[in-house]
């Protein structure tokens, strides 16, 4: 029941950092708008999903020490390479992906303690 309980967390907490990194997507796109009213949209649909983040960042935190949740929020680099590609079509180098291994792997250490 507990590793329930720990994997339901873990979950909320990638899905955390998941609505964090579609603020960037928003962001990336105000920015690349021509008419001020789509960029002035966009910008707002950020701000939006920020505030969403901040108000379940703060139920997370509740969760886990500081320093696991923190050392979770590099997934986000995994989050950004992947909308990078699917929604941007940024070419993927083997070094973005032995960078984002990298920090996965340091996640997975850090997170190993909890």
């Amino acid at each position: 029941m507990k590793r329930v309980v720990i994997l339901k967390n873990y979950l909320q907490l990638l899905g955390t950092f998941l609505i964090y990194s579609f603020a960037g997507i928003f962001a990336k796109i105000a920015a690349s708008q021509d008419a001020i009213i789509n960029t002035v949209f966009f910008i707002f649909v950020e701000f939006f999903l920020f505030g969403v983040y901040a108000i379940i960042w703060q139920q997370v935190l509740k969760k886990f020490q500081l320093t696991i949740a923190m050392s979770c929020k590099g997934v986000t680099l995994l989050y950004a390479l992947c909308w990078s590609v699917f929604f941007f079509h940024e070419s993927l180098t083997i070094w973005n992906i032995i960078g984002v291994l990298l920090v996965i792997i340091g996640i997975m250490v850090v997170a190993r303690d909890d």
